[in-house]
């Protein structure tokens, strides 16, 4: 176990993916535990995924870095030797972060030992074995120390409610969160299923429909608004930042997500999630006492079958609009502690 007790210095080398980054703030948290108290936290970012993290409190300042490319790794680590770190955590398994890192020059270097680069590392871990899945929490915390893990969590900061004002702008209230989109399509619950149950959110609740999208999503998007009768707001088609994602969820009465980054984003604020779950295995992302009910293609799977590896009993349109609304319906009835209780 490493000891942080004199460690004054940090930079923290986060994931690539949205997911992943808000996956990884319990290990922020953390870390900030184990320092002392006026230790200097850097987190290292790719492009765009600053506002993500903004505001945060185990996190002091915030860089960009972008390993890719042949002189990629070079210039990362320039910009990793201007924090001054003492130690590097590096949470992604690529050779080209490690490689960043070992770059940055003489400094502890701390990540698993996987992708042929534990020679670039001074502290090369042993990765667990992740058969069957291992939470990727549990993942970027074993990197830290032990202890129970905090859900991930997100700051909803004052710049952040003036982005998501400019893009939301009339402010609808209420409303519900629809993410349709995922990287890759056999993740995506189909964009008319979307629609069907914002018609009947709409009929049922007046809840006005907010489909979240990037860019490259906007035709996943565009199609879910075009199959709605009620108010739509189509986030992908208005633009914004992560940061006015971030006020959005927050706002949202639910979000209903594919496994894709705007799921964990609306978890890691507080928001009441539904998750589909298609050929991906919940199992990767599980996230214990989170505000979230997770649907499954394939509920009654063996433990010790993965659902990456069983696509065909694992297509994503087995879960119907019935199945959504059930939940739904039985949340209002209830109260929110039906979304925190295991399916």
């Amino acid at each position: 176990m490493n000891d942080w007790s004199h460690v004054r210095r940090v930079t923290v080398i986060m994931p690539t993916w949205i997911g992943d980054v808000c996956m990884a703030t319990p290990a922020l948290k953390t870390l900030r535990a184990a320092l002392p108290d006026d230790a200097h936290v850097t987190a290292a970012v790719r492009h765009g995924m600053k506002p993500l993290l903004r505001g945060h409190p185990a996190v002091d300042d915030l860089v960009t870095i972008d390993p890719r490319g042949v002189m990629g790794p070079w210039r990362a680590g320039r910009v990793l030797a201007s924090t001054r770190p003492e130690v590097i955590l590096v949470l992604p398994g690529s050779f080209r972060t490690a490689l960043a890192a070992r770059l940055a020059g003489r400094c502890r270097r701390i990540g698993y030992a996987q992708e042929g680069r534990g020679w670039l590392l001074s502290d090369a871990v042993k990765p667990q074995s992740r058969t069957p899945p291992v939470s990727t929490v549990d993942w970027y915390c074993g990197l830290v120390g032990s202890g129970s893990p905090d859900l991930p969590e997100l700051i909803v900061t004052e710049e952040d409610r003036q982005a998501a004002t400019s893009v939301m702008m009339e402010q609808p209230l209420p409303y519900v969160l629809l993410v349709p989109g995922a990287n890759r399509e056999d993740k995506r619950w189909p964009t008319e299923r979307f629609a069907a149950v914002a018609n009947a959110l709409y009929e049922r609740r007046g809840w006005t429909a907010v489909i979240a999208g990037s860019p490259a999503e906007r035709s996943l998007t565009a199609a879910v608004a075009d199959g709605c009768d009620g108010p739509t707001i189509d986030l992908a088609e208005r633009g914004g930042t992560l940061g006015a994602l971030k006020a959005i969820a927050t706002g949202a009465e639910v979000a209903i997500s594919n496994d894709t980054g705007p799921r964990h984003v609306a978890i890691a604020v507080g928001t009441p999630v539904i998750s589909l779950f298609g050929p991906t295995d919940h199992r990767w992302t599980l996230l214990e006492h989170a505000m979230e009910r997770r649907l499954l293609a394939a509920p009654f799977l063996p433990d010790e079958l993965m659902a990456d590896r069983c696509g065909a009993d694992c297509c994503i349109d087995r879960i119907t609009v019935g199945d959504v609304l059930q939940i739904i319906d039985g949340w209002k009835e209830a109260g929110s502690s039906i979304l925190s209780t295991e399916p």
